[in-house]
């Protein structure tokens, strides 16, 4: 690689990192605090309760807590062992991915505020809709009967196993953190704090490492034949290329600055905010382990035709 090429590369790296640093810091703070104070774990334990209003509340579970794909999965199997109807496991599995007040801070910092907002009505809108829509083909009967092939897994004292000893019994992995008790509030926000800078951390440097790349070496030309006109295929073509692509909602903020800068439409650039966090193929693979076939055909469809529906909405009013 000549010298020229490296140097734009490494000042592509710096300039991003001097831009994002504290607001990446302001995240992983924020995430302490959440945990620290389990503000997620309290309303998420309400959503068995809320009856009818189970969807409104799985959103805002999944719009405040800062869980990607697979790292929601651990709750979605607790609540699926509890009972809790398909339509909010769907929204909930829908929207945590897309949203959290950590990648929120990153996207305004990454993107500017107006795809922090498209991003914040983009999750709800997502959720609210994969929600309804289950819902619907529920009292349809499409998604009626034995949903969950997971089964109840008790210890020898009585009481419900973990996510994980669930998981392994039917042979899924599910990647769960061993939290360590703190007699002190404040070093458990921090423990929680540096969990999350490291877990965040090494996804964005990676994402910002692979910007530069997009910026540095991919000719724009490319962008532009395949998603930078402003119409219904570029909206498409963003939806496909985040099935395959292994990202969550921290590293695709980087990507998708890359992918702006060098053309992409921005209509389409919403859509693979919304739809690569929520295909993620690893926790695709864990959803057919965990549900019946129909249950993670229905999320995919849902999810990715909402998102492309907001992509193409977004190109009609911008």
């Amino acid at each position: 690689m000549p010298d020229s090429i490296l140097i734009q590369i490494l000042t592509v790296i710096g300039d991003e990192i001097a831009r994002m640093w504290w607001f990446f810091l302001l995240s992983i703070v924020l995430v302490g605090l959440i945990k620290g104070y389990r503000l997620d774990l309290r309303i998420r334990d309400s959503i068995n309760r809320a009856g009818v209003f189970g969807i409104v509340l799985a959103v805002a579970v999944g719009m405040v807590s800062p869980l990607c794909a697979c790292g929601i999965l651990p709750v979605v199997i607790s609540l699926a062992m509890m009972g809790t109807p398909i339509a909010p496991l769907i929204a909930l599995l829908v929207t945590s991915p897309v949203m959290g007040p950590d990648a929120l801070l990153l996207t305004y910092s990454g993107l500017g505020m107006e795809f922090a907002v498209l991003k914040v009505v983009g999750a709800a809108v997502l959720g609210l809709g994969a929600g309804l829509v289950t819902q619907l083909l529920v009292r349809q009967g499409f998604l009626a009967g034995d949903l969950v092939r997971l089964k109840p897994v008790y210890r020898d004292n009585g009481s419900l196993a973990s996510a994980a000893e669930i998981g392994a019994a039917a042979g899924i992995e599910v990647k769960s953190m061993t939290i360590v008790p703190r007699a002190s509030k404040l070093r458990f926000i921090f423990d929680r704090t540096l969990d999350a800078g490291l877990f965040v951390g090494k996804y964005l440097l990676l994402a910002i490492v692979l910007e530069a790349i997009i910026v540095t070496l991919v000719p724009m030309s490319w962008i532009t034949v395949l998603a930078g006109q402003k119409s219904v295929g570029s909206v498409l073509v963003a939806a496909v290329v985040g099935l395959p692509l292994p990202t969550n909602q921290i590293p695709i903020i980087p990507i998708l600055a890359g992918l702006l800068e060098r053309g992409m439409d921005r209509g389409a650039a919403l859509t693979l905010l919304m739809a690569g966090p929520v295909s993620s193929i690893p926790a695709i693979i864990a959803l057919f382990g965990m549900f019946r076939k129909r249950v993670v055909l229905t999320y995919l469809a849902v999810s990715l035709s909402i998102s492309v529906l907001l992509g193409w909405l977004y190109q009609l009013l911008a």
